[in-house]
């Protein structure tokens, strides 16, 4: 009978150790590299206490605003398109370090543009 309690035991300590070794990490928050759905290439960053500021290769233009993230729900605002006007992604996870973003609903033609079909990879 104590065999099969330290059977149990052990099963369920393999099973909840597999289960934390495939727990996601995927997170926004850091630095990546984007090529924007228009095509144009730049960097984000995301940080950790809600706001993110992007930029784009070859000018010294900067935008940024508050972000969410639920589940794989991306919502953000920014100073160019107003920060009361919020927009909805779908994150598409290809790894830890790779999501592409999908539009969902965006009223802010320039950001739409920007966002819809981007590619991030998180630079290190």
């Amino acid at each position: 009978m104590k065999k099969n309690r330290v059977s149990v035991a052990l099963g369920a300590l393999f099973v909840v150790g597999m289960a934390l070794g495939f727990v996601s990490r995927k997170t926004f928050v850091g630095h990546w590299r984007v090529k924007y759905g228009n095509g144009d290439r730049g960097d984000v960053v995301f940080r950790s206490d809600g706001t993110a500021e992007a930029t784009f290769d070859g000018t010294t233009w900067k935008v940024g605003g508050p972000y969410k993230v639920e589940g794989s729900t991306l919502s953000m605002a920014d100073s160019t398109c107003g920060f009361g006007y919020w927009a909805t992604y779908k994150a598409t996870w290809y790894s830890d370090d790779s999501v592409q973003t999908t539009l969902i609903e965006d009223s802010c033609t320039g950001r739409k543009n920007s966002v819809d079909g981007a590619v991030l990879v998180r630079t290190k």
